[in-house]
């Protein structure tokens, strides 16, 4: 019958949680019970020095009928600091990464700044994007004016994986009146 069978009619006895087996340890060694229990934070947060340290273990071993001895630690020889020399101090040019330049009016940032390509389509996309910023061209000079400089700063830098964005241009106050002036003295003009 393999070791793994059971014979017929005995007990087969459930597997739980069994009584801890006491460490006997070799000949002449002392057994001591293995601590279960996490500690709290009391003893894992204790600060010590490690004079108090050793002295706490000495006091344990004492009461287990055991004795802690540590090794004596070395005599490190005084050494001298060496004397710091005063250094002049050190100045750091850093040239920044940001680059300024004036307000681009007709830049389609999708094909011209981060490579984006429609196939046969992209002229048709272009021609649309400069009639479009046509169309908005006074509110882009009211809310951006020409002498303002604009930074790259904010912007993907070449290389990275950009979506395809729609750029919504953002709110001005300006820009709101520069477009409503041109659209209404267009009107004026050319009625």
């Amino acid at each position: 019958m393999p070791a793994f069978a059971q014979a017929p009619g005995a007990v087969r006895q459930g597997l739980g949680l069994q009584p801890p087996i006491p460490y006997e340890g070799a000949a002449g060694q002392r057994a001591y019970p293995i601590q279960l229990e996490p500690p709290g934070p009391g003893r894992v947060f204790r600060v010590e020095s490690e004079e108090a340290l050793r002295q706490r273990l000495r006091q344990e071993a004492r009461q287990k009928d055991d004795r802690a001895d540590f090794p004596r630690d070395p005599d490190l020889p005084s050494l001298p600091l060496p004397v710091r020399r005063a250094l002049p101090p050190t100045t750091i040019n850093y040239l920044s990464t940001a680059v300024s330049y004036q307000p681009l009016y007709f830049e389609e940032k999708n094909a011209e700044r981060y490579g984006w390509e429609l196939c046969i389509f992209q002229p048709v996309v272009s021609t649309a994007y400069f009639y479009w910023d046509l169309i908005k061209l006074p509110y882009e000079l009211g809310a951006h004016p020409p002498w303002r400089l604009e930074y790259n700063a904010g912007y993907y830098y070449p290389g990275e994986p950009v979506p395809y964005y729609l750029y919504v241009p953002r709110f001005s106050v300006m820009g709101a009146a520069a477009q409503t002036g041109t659209v209404l003295g267009g009107i004026a003009i050319f009625p």
